[in-house]
């Protein structure tokens, strides 16, 4: 009974986060979009990566700069299995902020998955800017 409520309120946990970027910038329109490359690990920054497993567990958006790129990462923590993956429809100005759209896709229905929990997250890395970076997952 617990896992068709979690079920049920997932998508309503979504569906308070969706348009994220629309609200908080009000009547701005979307601007130009950014050069971006999803960013593997391995390539990442140590120190950024130590407080990324940290929050990997429970949902997390996060930032880090170094001498010449912004680092965005968007979690969507601990999934009850693996096959999930994330999308990202793009990275662009909205005023005087960035904005980042994700989404979380789940295993199909006829995919083989590990029953063992998963920790789906992503990192795009883009030019170093100052800008704040509002979520749309």
């Amino acid at each position: 009974m617990l896992g068709k409520r979690i079920a049920f309120l997932f998508p309503l946990f979504l569906l308070f986060l969706t348009a994220g970027c629309q609200k908080e910038t009000g009547s701005a329109e979307r601007g130009k979009d950014l050069d971006y490359t999803v960013v593997a690990v391995r390539d990442c920054p140590e120190d950024f990566l130590k407080e990324l497993e940290e929050k990997k567990i429970t949902p997390f958006q996060m930032t880090y700069m170094d001498g010449e790129y912004l680092y965005i990462a968007l979690g969507y923590g601990e999934q009850q299995t693996g096959g999930f993956s994330i999308t990202v429809h793009g990275l662009y100005e909205m005023g005087d902020k960035l904005c980042l759209e994700a989404d979380l896709l789940g295993p199909s229905k006829d995919e083989v998955v590990k029953e063992k929990p998963s920790y789906p997250y992503i990192i795009v890395k883009t030019e170093k800017t100052e800008k704040e970076v509002l979520f749309d997952d």
